[in-house]
């Protein structure tokens, strides 16, 4: 028979760290965005372009934070998830 061990603590701090990042990416974005814009009355080739390749990679990394917040959302439920069954579990024998 198979034996699962679960940390509580490791899965709560899993979920934290996620969402930790999450946030520190979106701040970074948002630094980012604030920098570009004070350049955005220029009209340089180099802007444009820069500004395309910007648009896809923003596309990219708002579907990365998708993910990321998604992962840490499916973390913290399964924590919440083991701890209701052990309490369960654990009810049967009191």
């Amino acid at each position: 028979m198979a034996t699962i061990s679960v940390s509580y603590a490791a899965l709560a701090g899993g979920y934290d760290g996620l969402i930790a990042a999450w946030g520190r990416i979106e701040s970074h974005l948002a630094e980012l965005d604030a920098t570009v814009a004070r350049t955005a009355d220029m009209s340089a080739d180099t802007l444009v372009s820069y500004l395309a390749l910007k648009a896809r990679w923003d596309a990219s990394a708002a579907e990365r934070q998708g993910v990321l917040h998604s992962l840490a959302a499916l973390v913290g439920q399964a924590g919440e998830r083991y701890r209701q069954v052990d309490t369960a579990m654990a009810a049967q024998f009191g």
